[in-house]
């Protein structure tokens, strides 16, 4: 006779709501995409390859921008090598300057004393987005030196000004994905920065030295700046980002959700996406605060697969 079994998250778990994760976990391609969420501006879409979607509009905003001869101030994640590729082969096949653009890097590891790590180590996350995207700018298409920002110790505390200085007010866009914890940069849930419960309190709160949540730490030791290895002791625990303000201000997003592994099926990010984009706006899914903001996320099909639990597992 067939039992069935049933228990808690565990407790170091940030979201916890059985109901809602069985809700989000059960949803259809299609209940994903014609969702009714309450911001209209706010839009899911379900594509082949969110990498393009995300290039191509990133491309056409620097292509605006020369165009119209408009400052351009972008938030941007680290180390999204081949999006960073296809962009800037596209501005230098194409001529397009991008004279105007204002870059502002979203986030950079530390130390447990809060020095940041310069863009000389290895795997420096304003590093590897000068490397990939900035220095594969023909050169007489670059922005001004000047006009790229990375986290330093001297600006941590008043990064958030300087992007709202940058941009008039804020950011015309993020560009992002989100985190195996539900965070954007290292905006991390049940830390001592940035774990209030109260949504108010935290969407006012800006750029930040953090020590980042223990899974940010496994999912980071997980990736190619680190071995693919595992190595939690070689992966920093500490990190500066920007903030819940610097996110919510901005005039535009812009995400993908398509991280997956061989096979195109497994993956950390099909669950923690689905609560984020379907979930309650909370403190505890940090990126959930993006279905506030005008924005399209590009989920891969792989992605928008219901979640399922096999009645048997064989070894």
């Amino acid at each position: 006779m067939k039992q069935s079994f049933s228990f808690k998250p565990a407790e170091w778990i940030p979201f916890r709501d059985m109901e809602v994760l069985e809700r989000c976990r059960n949803m259809t391609r299609e209940e994903m995409e014609n969702f009714p969420h309450p911001n209209p501006e706010y839009k899911v879409k379900v594509v082949t390859d969110p990498n393009s979607a995300v290039a191509g509009e990133l491309f056409m905003r620097l292509k605006k921008s020369d165009e119209e001869d408009t400052r351009l101030v972008v938030i941007f994640p680290n180390s999204w090598k081949n999006i960073y590729k296809a962009v800037t082969e596209s501005c230098n096949r194409f001529n397009v300057s991008c004279r105007n653009l204002h870059a502002f890097c979203m986030d950079e590891w530390a130390d447990s004393e809060g020095n940041v790590a310069p863009i000389t180590y290895g795997p420096s996350l304003g590093g590897a987005f000068l490397r990939e995207f900035y220095m594969n700018l023909r050169e007489d298409l670059r922005p001004p030196f000047e006009q790229i920002h990375v986290f330093t110790n001297e600006n941590v505390k008043h990064y958030s000004q300087l992007i709202e200085e940058a941009g008039d007010g804020a950011a015309d866009l993020v560009v992002s994905a989100t985190g195996w914890i539900g965070h954007t940069a290292f905006i991390d849930p049940n830390t001592k920065v940035y774990g209030t419960d109260d949504l108010e309190e935290f969407l006012a709160l800006g750029t930040s030295f953090i020590e980042v949540h223990p899974i940010t730490v496994i999912q980071n030791s997980l990736g190619r700046s680190y071995g693919n290895a595992g190595d939690l002791a070689n992966t920093p625990a500490y990190a500066v980002t920007v903030g819940p303000r610097d996110v919510v201000n901005a005039k535009d997003h812009l995400e993908r959700h398509n991280l997956t592994f061989i096979g195109g099926y497994n993956s950390w990010e099909r669950m923690i996406s689905r609560l984020q984009l379907y979930g309650p706006v909370t403190p505890k899914v940090p990126a959930s605060i993006y279905q506030l903001c005008k924005g399209t996320v590009y989920v891969s099909e792989d992605m928008a697969r219901p979640i399922t639990i096999s009645e048997t597992v064989n070894y």
